[in-house]
């Protein structure tokens, strides 16, 4: 039996696994986030290490003594810890959602150019960690001479767990300091930061034992001592694992509060939008291009909410949105800001409605959301195709792929087939296939991945798809000269494909990121 752990931004979740992949035991633990008025979000790390030890107690509690064989590990990304000589912590942790060092990144970006860091950290514009650095270096110099480690949430648990701090490639991308052509951490950030690469965690594969539960550890877990750990795998990338999306051309989408697309390359092409992280997959020979819708769960959320189904089950919000015809009479939705009171959809989270009339209801503002969303997903499907990424199948987890008409609207729109996985905690159970590969050395991760892959059902594209193919122009028409005009969706192949391009002049980026 395998145990899977998800560091989660609010949730530690820990599940116990079968070998044949039936889930038996599972813990879960809260933590909390301290929001700063400057716009800070902290956590404490101690809190973090203490839900950990809850959650893998209820998992555990109730099986044999020896049952687990080993840990897999799955984190939130970019959480940074910053640790002394000891090891200890100095000061709270920075979590992923702290937007203080915003400045800072915008001009490292500005100093630095996209082109270099799309080629030398994966991504075109800094975020994370060289922002966050660059923050206290210059606020708190005095303090930040004290830092000796610069750490994730994930490796210090690693760390705790097994005696050896250590994460993967995934991880180190999302801090913004994995060059993905070196597979490790660039030389010419981290001059650029003052930093050394011996002051971050150890990085492994995704497959290589960090170590070996300590006798501590398992004293304050009730896991068994001696099992391997592995290192910590970002979140996203083990929920890819969990569901199975382990192909050249599989994508999986997490429809969380943002969806969150993980792209499977078999190729390292460069960063499809600006705020894409391209890094290498735990599967050996893929590569991984990972970009946020930014909004997705809450749009939904608002909403359903606006419609006064707040407190309504999924079976009676499915019934709203199947009283609305596809194209919500003329109401649009576009799950973006507006940028001047114009009608180009601008960078950031937020919405707008547009096409409103008396004769609209409240399950009319529903499907149009969904159907909102199903758009903007097709446009960055369309983004990664036009960097080279193929899009063949959709993977879809979370609370959207449970819906019996969700799947069917994005299916038409995006004219992709999509595989719904209903199973929860899908990064813990990712991290349980991780596990399976720490005491079996050679195994082909992406084979045990297939076959441990949770039910799921696959919804086709079906008969509305020239409506919607007209409801996408639509929606894509105000993003038409910007940098990188909007992919145009065709649907030129058989039921089930999908065809996405992006005409551009020569030189011209890819496109560009919500």
């Amino acid at each position: 039996m395998f145990l899977g752990l998800d560091l989660g931004t609010t949730n530690i979740k820990a599940l116990a696994v079968e070998a044949d992949g039936r889930v038996v035991a599972e813990g879960t633990a809260a933590v909390g986030r301290t929001c700063t008025p400057d716009g800070g979000v902290e956590q404490d790390l101690e809190e973090i290490w203490r839900s950990t030890c809850r959650a893998i107690r209820q998992a555990v509690g109730t099986l044999a003594p020896d049952a687990i064989e080993a840990v897999g590990v799955s984190s939130q990304g970019g959480a940074i810890a910053w640790l002394d000589a000891n090891d200890r912590p100095l000061g709270p942790v920075i979590s992923w959602l702290d937007g203080r060092g915003v400045p800072w990144d915008k001009h490292l970006t500005e100093e630095l150019g996209e082109d270099f860091l799309g080629e030398h950290l994966g991504r075109r514009r800094s975020a994370i960690t060289p922002g966050q650095i660059l923050r206290l270096q210059d606020a708190s110099p005095e303090w930040f001479a004290r830092v000796r480690q610069v750490a994730f949430v994930g490796d210090v648990i690693v760390g705790r767990l097994c005696g050896r701090r250590a994460h993967d490639p995934t991880s180190l991308s999302i801090a913004m300091l994995l060059n993905p052509s070196l597979g490790k951490a660039d030389p010419e950030i981290l001059a650029r930061l003052n930093l050394r690469e011996d002051q971050l965690p150890d990085l492994l594969a995704a497959t290589a034992p960090a170590g070996n539960v300590t006798p501590r550890a398992a004293h304050e877990t009730g896991l068994p001592p001696g099992i391997p750990v592995s290192p910590a795998v970002h979140d996203q990338y083990a929920a890819s694992l969990g569901a199975g999306s382990v192909g050249d051309g599989d994508v999986s989408l997490g429809t969380g509060t943002a969806w969150v697309l993980v792209a499977n390359s078999a190729n390292l092409a460069p960063p499809a939008t600006p705020h894409t992280f391209v890094c290498p997959h735990p599967v050996p020979g893929l590569f991984g291009q990972m970009l946020s819708m930014t909004n997705g769960g809450s749009a939904l959320e608002w909403a359903i909410s606006l419609a006064g189904k707040g407190s309504a089950g999924r079976e009676e919000v499915d019934a709203a949105l199947e009283s609305v015809p596809p194209g919500s009479d003329g109401l649009r939705f576009w799950p973006l800001l507006t940028l001047g009171g114009g009608d180009t959809p601008f960078e950031r989270p937020g919405g707008r409605l547009a096409g409103i009339t008396f004769s609209h209801g409240p399950n009319h503002v529903v499907r149009a959301v969904v159907e909102g969303l199903a758009c903007e997903l097709a446009r960055h499907l369309g983004h990664l195709t036009a960097a080279g990424v193929a899009v063949e199948r959709l993977a879809m987890s979370g609370a959207a792929a449970a819906s019996r008409v969700t799947p069917g609207i994005i299916a038409d729109v995006t004219n992709c087939p999509v595989a719904c996985i209903e199973q929860p905690s899908l990064s813990a159970f990712g991290a349980s296939v991780i596990a399976q590969t720490l005491i079996q050395p050679g195994i082909d991760l992406a084979a045990l991945a297939r076959r441990l892959a949770p039910a799921s059902r696959t919804i086709s594209p079906g008969g509305n798809r020239a409506a919607y193919a007209g409801l996408l122009a639509e929606y894509l028409e105000p993003f038409k000269g910007r940098e990188g005009d909007s992919p145009i969706f065709a649907a030129k192949r058989s039921v089930g494909e999908a065809t996405f391009s992006a005409p551009r002049k020569s030189g011209q980026s890819p496109g560009v990121d919500a």
